[in-house]
């Protein structure tokens, strides 16, 4: 029987009908650096995870959380630490040795915590190194040993986000020296595997540097199809011995569509509990109605889909977050999605406000940009009938609910 997994990576036994996708990632990095794109709450992680856990073919492979790491500087002491938490051997046997910065905070380390690794690196770095060579110095060293390397570095795009803003003047100097690493890479036993919940590519191209990150080989990760999220509400509700009947699948798919993963594991978790209230009726489509929109349009899902209204004033460009915020109003509303000439019509009213208004070419040159970057970072997709949609049926109802008011269907 499967616990529930909510919210935490799915590891292990729980790590659930990703393989192939896995191992075409293992296929690419023989030739490739990747950048693996997906919606936050949908997995990501826990490929990460499994490549870790499950390493190809002798690869050492350390994970690196970046979200909130600020500077160049945090970067490679963090990198360096989580060699130490992942490959101490490595670390220990491969890197250090030779190298005095490295291997007298190790014979340090051994008389304290672990936990102060990191703290001890940062203490003892106080030459006049730069981070550039710190970490050239590093990558350098990995490069001298035999054994193939895979540094998966997740939430990039937060991490560039926050260096941006306090770090403006090393910013672009570490695009630079990260692109010039990951080529160096290819060439030799290391590869890189960057992830992040916010299209990276539509973020630099907004900025005009998405030149740094265009070797990378991009990946996005597939959503469940029909078959897998039946698969998954069965397995998990008959794994607890929860009674239903015919109409509760169908009626999950239709409410989730192709779904954010995190809220199908809430949605059978508390379908499950409501089940074992009253465990003598089996439970119905009007069952999945009720926890919809008790749970996942309620309190208890708000904050993590809250996630998709305030990075659009983190990572949209200030003068497009008003744009945004009309065409996902307008979009919430509709019943089919919009055509694409009435998306452009509420952008350019949106335009038509600013005492510097872009008309012709540059306008619908910026639009389509936007429409690229909101595609991207997964809040709209293409419909059969050339319409543009939300890609999450789930997040439409929950921006309609919470959201429309923004452009009151203007």
């Amino acid at each position: 029987m499967s616990d529930f997994i909510v919210g935490s990576p799915a590891r292990d036994d729980d790590f659930l009908f990703r393989e192939e996708f896995v191992e075409s990632l293992w296929e690419a990095l023989n030739k490739h650096n990747i950048l693996l794109l997906a919606p936050r709450r949908t997995g990501k992680t826990s490929v990460m995870y499994r490549m870790l856990d499950k390493p190809r073919d002798g690869w050492l492979v350390i994970h690196l959380n970046v979200e909130d790491l600020k500077t160049p500087v945090d970067f490679v002491i963090s990198l360096i630490d989580a060699i130490n938490e992942h490959q101490p051997r490595y670390l220990k046997e491969g890197l250090a040795k030779g190298w005095d910065f490295l291997s007298g905070v190790l014979s340090r380390v051994e008389k304290i915590e672990v936990s102060e690794f990191k703290i001890q690196l940062r203490k003892s770095d106080h030459s006049e190194i730069e981070w550039q060579d710190r970490g050239t110095q590093l990558i350098e060293r990995v490069f001298k040993t035999t054994e193939k390397v895979l540094f998966i570095i997740d939430e990039l795009p937060d991490m560039l986000g926050g260096m941006r803003t306090l770090s403006p003047d090393e910013y672009a100097d570490f695009l630079h020296w990260f692109r010039k690493i990951r080529e160096r890479s290819l060439k030799n036993n290391l590869r890189w595997l960057v992830g992040g919940s916010v299209n990276l590519i539509a973020a630099l191209d907004q900025q005009g540097m998405v030149k740094l990150v265009n070797d990378l080989k991009v990946e996005p990760l597939p959503s469940f199809s029909e078959e897998e999220v039946e698969n998954f509400v069965r397995k998990m509700l008959l794994g607890h011995g929860v009674k239903f009947d015919d109409s509760v699948v169908p009626r999950i798919l239709k409410l989730l569509g192709a779904p954010i993963f995190l809220f199908l594991q809430m949605l059978t978790q508390e379908l499950y509990r409501l089940w074992k209230r009253n465990s003598a009726m089996p439970l119905s489509a009007a069952a999945v109605d009720e926890v919809y929109d008790k749970s996942l349009l309620g309190e208890m899902a708000r904050d993590k889909l809250q996630h998709y209204r305030t990075r659009i004033d983190v990572h949209y460009p200030q003068r497009e977050r008003e744009a945004v915020c009309h065409l996902l109003g307008n979009l919430c509303l509709s019943d089919k999605g919009l055509s694409h000439t009435s998306l452009f019509q509420i952008y350019r009213r949106v335009e038509e406000r600013r005492s510097d208004a872009r008309t012709g070419p540059a306008l619908s040159q910026a639009f389509q940009r936007l429409l690229l970057h909101m595609q991207s970072d997964f809040y709209i997709e293409q419909r059969g009938d050339g319409n543009l949609d939300f890609a999450s049926r789930l997040l439409k109802r929950w921006w309609k609910k919470y959201y429309a008011y923004e452009c009151e269907g203007k």
